[in-house]
Formats: C-alpha cells, sequence, structure tokens
C-alpha cells in the first residue's frame, strides 16, 4: 500500500507541480530524528512521501483518521494520531517509541496551517523539544515555500535545513520554550534565505 501512495503521488506532484529540493542528501542519510517546519496547507506531509526515500511518519490530528479514504493514506505512511488541545501521552510516546527504533518522525511545530501570505510562522508549541528531548534524538528542520500558494502547475520549493541537538540544549540548562524558539529560529531563518534569493533574482 505503501508504494502505491508513493507513485501516485510521485505521478500526481509531477503532472500538476514543480517540486524543487534543496539539501535533499541531508533527510536521506538519517535515522530516528525528528523532522520540524513550517505548515501550511495539507500538501505538507504528502510532499515528502513521493520524493524522499527516507520514511517520515507525521504526526496528524486525530479528526483525520475518520476520513476513510484519507485514513487508509495516513495509515500506509505511518502517520501517528494526535488529540488536539490536550496532552496526548499516548501520541508521544508513539513518537518517542519510534525515534528510539530509528524511524523518523515529522512534526509541525506550529500544530495548525498558517494562512500568513508573508510565510510569517504561527503560534509554535513545545511538543518537538519535549518528544526530541525524552527520545535523545536531533531535530532536523525544513521550510516549504510556494510560490503562489499551491496553484497547478506552479512550484514548490522544500528546503532542509540544520541539524539541531535538542538534548544538548536541554543539558545545557535551555527549557523547552527556549528549545522551541530555537528550532522555530532554524525553520524562519531558512525562509527568510529563500525570500531574499528571491528578491536576488528578480
Amino acid at each position: 500500500m505503501y508504494n502505491f501512495v508513493k507513485w501516485s503521488l510521485k505521478i500526481y506532484y509531477t503532472l500538476f507541480y514543480k517540486v524543487t529540493i534543496l539539501n535533499k542528501d541531508k533527510l536521506e542519510n538519517v535515522r530516528g530524528i525528528v523532522l520540524s517546519g513550517n505548515h501550511l496547507s495539507n500538501h505538507d506531509p504528502l510532499l515528502f512521501v513521493p520524493f524522499f526515500d527516507n520514511k517520515v511518519r507525521f504526526i496528524a490530528k486525530e479528526e483525520l483518521f475518520n476520513i476513510p479514504l484519507l485514513k487508509r493514506f495516513l495509515l500506509s505512511t505511518g502517520s501517528i494520531p494526535v488529540k488536539r488541545g490536550t496532552f496526548d501521552r499516548t501520541c508521544i510516546n508513539e513518537a518517542i517509541k519510534a525515534l528510539k527504533n530509528g524511524e523518523n518522525v515529522g512534526i509541525f511545530p506550529e500544530g495548525t496551517r498558517s494562512k500568513d501570505k508573508d510565510l510569517k510562522l504561527g503560534e509554535s508549541h513545545n511538543g518537538v523539544s519535549l518528544i526530541s528531548t525524552r527520545a535523545e534524538a536531533d531535530v532536523l528542520t525544513f521550510a516549504i515555500i510556494p510560490n503562489k500558494n499551491f496553484r497547478i502547475f506552479s512550484e514548490i520549493k522544500i528546503v532542509i535545513g540544520d541539524i539541531i541537538n535538542t538534548t544538548s540544549l536541554k543539558e545545557q540548562g535551555y527549557k523547552h520554550d527556549e528549545i522551541t524558539k530555537v528550532i522555530m529560529d532554524s525553520i524562519a531563518n531558512i525562509i527568510e534565505k529563500e525570500k531574499k534569493d528571491v528578491r536576488k533574482s528578480h
């Protein structure tokens, strides 16, 4: 089922979008890492299935698992359901277990989609810090940058950023809020750099 979903999405995004990936090798060469980036649309977790060989299990809101067809897709990609607005121990423990088993877990620190046209990040939560430090797993940041808000035949750029050793930060005395800020700053820096590069090219 996973291979079917992977190739179906590959055909879809190849036909209807121009997907560009920068620093792809940074994700392909890691195991047991938390992937953390901005959240703009339902496309976000889907993009990592067809264009990366290294599988990522994204955390997704529980309500999505109530939609029959979507539930099959989510289960085939190993998505982990989360009850939003609560301290979901089951989700946290499943994510930690996956990381300790060498699997990669994707978490959007904003928790919900941002609708800001300038790609400004929304309010963040401490889930990435909590899960990564408990699992003693590094965080790899990324940013998704669409040039026309995911319109058909537009370009979508995925930029893989930096590895952050959150365990080391915790040992240095950083609190979860402070670790989350380091992560969010890394994501924001990726976005700002790409926006500057676009302005220079024009």
